[in-house]
């Protein structure tokens, strides 16, 4: 079975700046809606507005705990993992965990997005 990830849904209460940061950082081009996002490769982010029928789900048996969404994304190298980190930091966005390098040779950083969704920057 060959399989492909397409694409992931992410609620949100503000798709607006959600859509602004994915295509000012990560380069992704919005559909004529703007709320379907697509990178090279395929890989597409639907944003769903948050409003009573689409809120966020929380999981089970959480106490109302916000589903959590990982995104990571393949910068090709630590060079650009190491520039969009120092402009996310100079324009304001709070960074997780500056670029480094793992025991497994995987060099990372990690962000939030305007929602708090973690995005992982991969070399």
């Amino acid at each position: 079975m060959n399989v492909k990830m397409d694409h992931i849904v992410i609620s949100s209460g503000n798709p607006e700046q959600m859509k602004d940061f994915y295509i000012k950082y990560l380069g992704a081009v919005a559909d004529s809606e703007g709320t379907v996002l697509c990178f090279k490769g395929g890989f597409r982010i639907k944003l769903m507005p948050r409003g009573p029928m689409s809120g966020s789900r929380s999981l089970p048996n959480s106490s109302g705990v916000q589903t959590l969404v990982s995104l990571a994304f393949r910068l090709g190298s630590r060079k650009r993992v190491n520039i969009l980190t120092s402009r996310l930091v100079l324009e304001g966005h709070e960074v997780i965990c500056e670029p480094h390098l793992s025991g497994s040779s995987h060099y990372s950083s990690s962000v939030y997005d305007p929602e708090g969704n973690i995005v992982e920057l991969i070399a």
